[in-house]
Formats: C-alpha cells, structure tokens, sequence
C-alpha cells in the first residue's frame, strides 16, 4: 500500500491540499459551532454566580471578534496551511478565552468537564489538517493548562493532565488512522482520473484533457491573455502502411515512440494530446507562432533520424496560433497547414498562413 513517503513533494502538498478542500466546509462550520457553543457557556456562567454574569461578558463575546476574521479568511484563500493554522489558532483562542472566563469564576469545579468539549473540537479540527499539524496543535492544550494553572490554580491539575494526555494519545492515533483511508481514497481518486485523460497507448493526455485546459460553453483556453499560445497537430506519415506491412503491434510501438519524442522535446508547461489515430496535438503555452515553428521543427527532425525499432519513419506538421476564441477554430488552422504539408511532399512543417484557406 502507497504512503505519503512514497509521494514526491508535489504530490504530497496537493494530497494535503485535497485533504483540506475535501472537509473545508465540515471544517468551518466546526469553527462556528465551537464558537457558539462556546458563547453559550455564558448563561451557565449566570448559572453559578446566580445572577447577570457581567464579570464574563467581554470573556465570552469577544470570541466574535477572531470568528469573523476566521470566515472572511475562509472566502478568499484556498490554501491549505493558512486555513488549518487560521482553525487551530482559532480553536486555541476559545480555550485561551475559556481560560480567562474560568479565572473570573468562584467555582471552578466544571472547569476539567469543559475540557471534553474542546477534545471533541480537536478530533474534528484534526478532519482537514496534516495529521502532524492536527497532532502538534492537540498537544499543545498541556501547554494552554500549564499557563492557565498558573493564574487558575485549578483543585487538581494533575488529574486534568492525566484526562487529557491519553485523550490526545486516542485522538492522534485516530488522525493517523484517518488519514491513511483518505491516502487511499486520494490515491484512487488520482487513478481514475489518469485513466480518464490519459491514452493508455502512449501515456500522453486524450482529448479529456482540453475539458480541463478550456471553458466548456466557450471553448477559449484557460491560459492567461497577455501569453501567446501556439497549436501544433502532428501527424505519422504513411503510417497506414506501417500497419498494412508490419502489424498492428509494431504500429503501437510507432505510436508509442512518436509520442515519447515529442512529449521530451516540449516543456513542463506544454500538453501532447493524442487526437487522433496516428495525429497528436501539440499546446504551447508562452510560445510565439515563429517559436512554434521551430520547436515544431526540431521535433520533426528528430523523429526522421531516431531509430523507432520497426521502420524509417516522418512525420508532418501544421502550426497555427491560437486566437483567444474556440480552440476548435485554431485547430482547424494547424489542419489546414498539415495538410498544405502533406500535399507538398510531407516530412515537413507548414506553419498556417491566411493563403491556405483560400
């Protein structure tokens, strides 16, 4: 079974990442809940002064305050660490106003009852955080009671470390527990989504992918507007042939070597989507037509001088830029360009120009 060691870092923080957004609402509605359950406490403050407990007002209320900021936090940012330190921070801040409002009370006697509660809101903080982050903030409630004590002077501190540390001893193995089915469910969740936009054949994307890379009721490119982004669409020549003489099996091999040429000439930021039988569609992000043309190129001669282990082969290429509206049209254009290619001789690349439509 896979574990997080096995991950790389980039898989890492976006398991953690995906962690996070999967809870996040179970997580801030946790935050509002403590919050108010917390200023809740107050009526049983009036409870044991038997009276209108005006001594714990700004000790109860002003947790309102951080709960705010809490959810203004949670509509603009996404990312994980500072929405699971803004949960943890806040959750250590009820307990240090419990602290405060405990200390302004005659009778302390519920004061380790109190600690069940803040237990339970750890073990469902612990949902959406690392389990080292949920583990590191759990213990850190011994430290919140060693400063309390020292103000309090609760009865019998010993017996609320001795409830609490294997409280937090239960609710990290219980975290650990947890994370490890949610690294099974990750993992298989990243598995069927690589099945669902890559070729099985080559291991480059399938047409899946442009679902994520554009707007599906436009169909414009999610890329930013001020970069250029250029089209190639690839395409085997005579590889009908290849089939026709060799096999099927070899023009699988064909397939497969055409693909990894071209997927290591392109950068980390381009996308080589299979598009059809024997064509693949090249997106270049962040790269002018004229740029284009020569990455297009290089591949070209590569693929003609390589040794694909079953026959000489060359490809055609046709270049297009794309145009900021459907990727469609842009495509049609670097079609338009190959097929100039393929008329004039193949093993070329053309690059589209107005004159080729007409």
């Amino acid at each position: 079974m896979n574990t997080l060691k096995d991950l790389t870092p980039e898989q890492r923080e976006d398991f953690f990442q995906s962690k996070y957004s999967y809870f996040k609402e179970f997580n801030k509605q946790l935050v509002i809940v403590a919050t108010i359950a917390y200023l809740s406490f107050f009526f049983t403050d009036c409870g044991l002064f038997g009276r209108f407990s005006h001594e714990t007002v700004l000790s109860r209320v002003i947790v309102i305050v951080p709960m705010i900021i809490f959810i203004a936090l949670y509509k603009r940012i996404t990312n994980y660490k500072i929405m699971v330190f803004a949960t943890y921070l806040m959750i250590h801040i009820i307990i240090w106003c419990t602290d405060w409002a405990t200390y302004l009370l005659t009778d302390r006697t519920y004061a380790t009852t109190g600690m069940v509660i803040m237990n339970l809101i750890f073990v469902c903080a612990g949902f959406a955080a690392p389990f080292m982050w949920s583990t590191i903030a759990h213990a850190f409630l011994l430290v919140d009671i060693t400063i309390a004590h020292q103000f309090i002077h609760y009865e019998d501190v010993a017996m609320m470390y001795m409830f609490n540390l294997p409280c937090i001893v239960a609710v990290c193995a219980m975290h650990k527990m947890m994370q490890r089915v949610y690294l099974d469910q990750y993992l298989t969740k990243e598995s069927m989504q690589n099945l669902l936009v890559h070729d099985q054949l080559t291991g480059v994307y399938n047409r899946n992918k442009l679902k994520e890379l554009a707007e599906v009721s436009t169909g414009k490119l999610c890329f930013a507007r001020d970069i250029p982004v250029s089209l190639l669409v690839v395409d085997i020549d005579h590889f009908k042939e290849v089939n026709d003489t060799y096999g099927h099996e070899s023009g699988d091999i064909v397939l497969t070597h055409i693909a990894k040429s071209i997927k290591g000439m392109l950068r980390a930021s381009d996308y080589v989507i299979r598009w059809g039988g024997e064509e693949f569609l090249v997106i270049v992000p962040g790269c002018s037509l004229n740029e284009a043309e020569k990455m297009a190129e290089r591949i070209r001669k590569l693929i003609e001088d390589s040794d694909n282990t079953i026959c000489p082969l060359t490809v055609s290429i046709g270049v297009a830029p794309y145009t900021g509206g459907n990727y469609h049209d842009d495509i049609k254009r670097a079609d338009e360009a190959l097929y100039e290619a393929k008329g004039t001789g193949r093993n070329k690349v053309v690059a589209y120009k107005e004159e080729i439509s007409e």
